[in-house]
C-alpha cells in the first residue's frame, strides 16, 4: 500500500482549515492543519510533510515569513502560498513553489499537488 502524501495547511480561519482538510482528505492526502505560523514551524520539526499550503494574512508571522523559515526546515517540501489578494510574486520570492488566489476549490490544489514529481 502506498504511503499517503502529507500536506500541512496553515490558515488562521478555522472554517477554511476545515473545508480544505475535508477536501484534500477526500482525495487521499494525510492533512495536518495549523492556525498560525508558530504551530506550523513546530509541526514541521516534529512531523515533516511533503507539501505546505499557507495563507498570507495571519496574526503574528505572515505566510511569506513562514515560507522563508519553512524553506530552511523543509528544503524538499513544495510550498504553495494562498491569499485573497495577488501576493504570488511575494510568495515566490520568499521560496514558495506556487501560489493560488482565493477563492478556489480543493480540486485546484489537488492538481497542483499531483502535478509535482517528488522523486527528484
Amino acid at each position: 500500500m502506498e504511503k499517503a502524501v502529507k500536506v500541512m495547511v496553515v490558515d488562521d480561519d478555522r472554517e477554511v482549515l476545515s473545508v480544505m482538510a475535508y477536501g484534500l482528505e477526500s482525495y487521499g492526502y494525510q492533512v495536518r492543519t495549523c492556525e498560525n505560523a508558530t504551530e506550523a514551524l513546530l509541526l514541521a520539526l516534529t512531523d515533516p510533510c511533503e507539501f505546505v499550503i499557507t495563507d498570507h494574512d495571519m496574526p503574528g508571522m505572515d505566510g511569506v515569513e513562514l515560507t522563508r523559515r519553512l524553506r530552511g526546515l523543509l528544503p524538499a517540501a513544495v510550498i504553495i502560498g494562498m491569499s485573497g489578494r495577488d501576493h504570488g510574486m511575494v510568495f515566490l520570492r520568499a521560496g514558495a513553489n506556487d501560489f493560488v488566489q482565493k477563492p478556489f476549490v480543493p480540486y485546484d490544489l489537488v492538481m497542483m499537488i499531483d502535478g509535482r514529481d517528488l522523486s527528484s
